[in-house]
């Protein structure tokens, strides 16, 4: 075996000058949808491995030496749990076709790479596998997952060992997956095995807490075991860490990469003044009392007595794997009986939830709107009803797992967008919450205003966006304001410059903004939803395709929704939210949208058909305050110089609500 050269205690061992380039993907997670039949999963199988190519062809074209990919690459963990018969024919199959393309693809850079999927070996025991491939994309080795979750090990077989691979330039290489980082002694074991790298594909991180706390847990695990972290993550948080515990590369935006140069053998320097090491794990792993620590290989220490559970791995599997499918949307449907003010109706939803989810988020997030239920809440109560009703003061809201995005600008920064155009400040003048918000000043000549675009691909079927909005004393009008929409998986901005076009089945929109009525309207305007979708209306004097208007009670500019209009007030935060619900075939116009200002339903659309293809989803925000340019007819409404300012932005699964105070 290869190992690093060990120092004695008194004598610095010779650094080595091995430097090798890693790559960490934060590859967006591309869930296949868990009603699929065995060879239509398997057609997602080929559809989510033609996305990951791009991403593998990137970090090669970058010189990198080893590619991470996220836990669950192929998307099928979902899929699984509602399938656990046929999961066992299609993981096989779906697994070779992982290991062949994305392999090939590694080895026409002589690149490693490191894959994670369920996996069923010849025994028939299913575990959650991940394959580490050589520069030639053959299979080097596999680790199986030796410590899942009480609900996922319930199919899953644990894994009984801590392999590690020797390779000529990388050194010597273990890997774990997702929970066993959260277990402290996966990652000892490995490196008192002599592990140099720990290649770590996950979809969380190594702590049960907030965002911070992951972070942290995972720098104590590589500095406590001298031993680099790469750490490749679904959607975000993909980084590097040394054996110091420092963070020397972190990855951006959907399908980002985080990139680091490291010499396996190196940067493990430390001591004390009286016995300085070049390598720490001399010292550390010598220091070690190992027969003291029997109490860490008992199978029920103490401490299980005072915390009994009541469902075994496998009933506690079979729940966890309906909470991640059908349960999901049942949830989401007993919030919006609540919004529809069917207290009765909503009372029995959650009550069933709770029965047929015991000990998971569906059980826990039940409880507060059914106790506000039983004490006689009302439709008036809605702003109550959503995520932020259990997050005070938005404070830990990001971890909810129906939300796909939370900034609350309190960074200082726009670092968690993807992307910004023309003038975007962070500014600390009045903002909704905490120290900072955004700004987005409109100026004649100087530029159209500005936005910031967040994608959270693949997206989902149902996605409402939440964000707080202030626009200036002396605010008029704007041309466009803030979007949702659904762009096509393999190309990220097929919902943009649309203007004009009817959606072809490639994309679909709608933005909530201020309708102006050529000047008819105050400032800022008539909220309303401006819509692009499959069977929507031309503007019959020019024949194109313009986003149509829903203005309360309901779509068009009629004199009741004349009457009903909303006009938001200038210099006052206001909390605006919108949603889109896809429609759930091709040929059904079950799909809606609707729109909340305060927490009140102001407008709610139904009948629409959205898409033509069912992969289509909702994942993209698009905050933007887009005024005019100088061929604009419209020009003569807007001002020369405007601002509006956004704040506490969370994108989610279902219904938000205001900030709770």
């Amino acid at each position: 075996m290869t190992h690093t050269a060990v120092a004695i205690p008194g004598e610095p061992g010779t650094p080595s000058t091995n430097t090798v380039r890693i790559a960490a993907a934060q590859a967006a997670r591309r869930v296949i949808d868990f009603r699929l039949q065995a060879d239509e999963a398997l057609a997602a199988v080929e559809r989510n491995l033609a996305e990951l190519e791009p991403i593998i062809a990137r970090a090669g074209e970058g010189k990198c030496d080893a590619l991470v990919l996220p836990e669950d690459t192929l998307g099928l963990l979902n899929w699984v749990g509602a399938n656990e018969a046929l999961a066992k024919q299609v993981l096989p199959k779906a697994a070779k076709r992982m290991i062949d393309r994305l392999g090939s693809a590694a080895a026409r850079h002589r690149m490693h790479l490191v894959v994670c999927s369920d996996f069923t070996e010849s025994d028939g025991a299913t575990y959650n596998t991940a394959f580490l491939l050589g520069r030639d994309g053959k299979e080097i080795g596999r680790y199986h997952k030796t410590c899942p979750t009480w609900s996922e090990a319930g199919a899953r077989q644990r894994g009984s060992s801590f392999p590690v691979f020797d390779t000529p330039d990388l050194g010597t290489v273990g890997m774990l997956i997702c929970y066993d980082l959260v277990v402290p002694e996966t990652a000892r074991c490995l490196a008192l095995a002599g592990a140099d790298i720990i290649f770590f594909p996950t979809m969380g991180g190594a702590a049960i807490g907030d965002d911070d706390l992951g972070v942290q847990a995972l720098r104590v695990r590589a500095a406590e075991n001298f031993i680099w972290l790469v750490v490749a993550q679904c959607g975000s948080g993909a980084m590097i860490i040394s054996p110091q515990g420092k963070i020397v590369a972190q990855a951006e935006g959907p399908d980002g990469l985080a990139i680091a140069d490291m010499d396996p053998h190196g940067q493990r320097e430390g001591g004390d003044a009286l016995n300085w090491q070049r390598d720490m794990r001399a010292r550390l792993f010598r220091e070690r009392h190992p027969e003291a620590f029997g109490i860490l290989t008992d199978p029920n220490p103490p401490v299980l007595a005072k915390v009994p559970i009541g469902l075994t791995s496998q009933e506690a599997g079979r729940i966890m794997a309906r909470a991640l499918t059908l349960g999901e949307e049942e949830f989401r449907q007993a919030n919006e009986l609540i919004g529809r003010g069917q207290t009765n109706e909503a009372i029995a939803a959650f009550e069933r939830l709770r029965q047929e989810y015991p000990a998971t988020w569906i059980d826990r997030k039940s409880e507060e709107p059914l106790a506000r239920l039983r004490t006689g809440a009302t439709r008036d109560d809605a702003p109550h009803s959503g995520v932020a009703a259990n997050y005070p003061g938005d404070a830990g809201i990001r971890e909810d797992p129906a939300v796909l995005f939370a900034d609350n600008f309190e960074g200082g920064d726009m670092k968690k967008w993807d992307q910004q155009r023309g003038r975007v400040v962070m500014t600390e003048d009045k903002p909704n919450s905490g120290r900072w918000c955004v700004q987005m000043p409109m100026e004649r000549g100087q530029n159209h205003g500005g936005d910031a675009i967040k994608w959270f691909m693949p997206g989902a079927d149902a996605v409402y966006a939440r964000f707080y909005v202030k626009f200036s004393p002396d605010y008029q009008y704007n041309h466009h304001f803030v979007w949702l929409g659904a762009n096509q998986r393999t190309n990220k901005w097929s919902a943009f410059g649309k203007a004009g076009l009817k959606p072809n089945g490639t994309y679909y929109s709608t933005g909530m903004e201020p309708w102006f009525a050529w000047g008819k309207n105050p400032p800022p305007g008539e909220v309303n939803l401006y819509t692009y979708y499959l069977d929507m209306e031309p503007d019959q004097k020019m024949n194109k395709y313009w986003g149509n208007g829903f203005f309360p009670p309901g779509p068009g500019k009629g004199k009741a929704a004349r009457e009903s209009r909303v006009i938001p007030p200038l210099n006052q935060w206001q909390c605006w939210e919108f949603m889109i619900q896809a429609n759930t075939a091709p040929d059904k116009a079950d799909g809606k949208q609707a729109m909340w200002v305060d927490g009140r339903l102001v407008g709610e659309f139904t009948g629409l058909r959205w898409r033509n293809d069912r992969d289509l989803k909702v994942n993209c925000l698009w905050l933007e305050h887009y005024g005019y340019d100088e061929g604009d007819p419209t020009k003569q409404y807007w001002k020369d110089s405007q601002s509006v300012w956004f704040d506490d932005v969370v994108v989610a699964r279902r219904y938000i609500g205001p900030i709770q105070r």
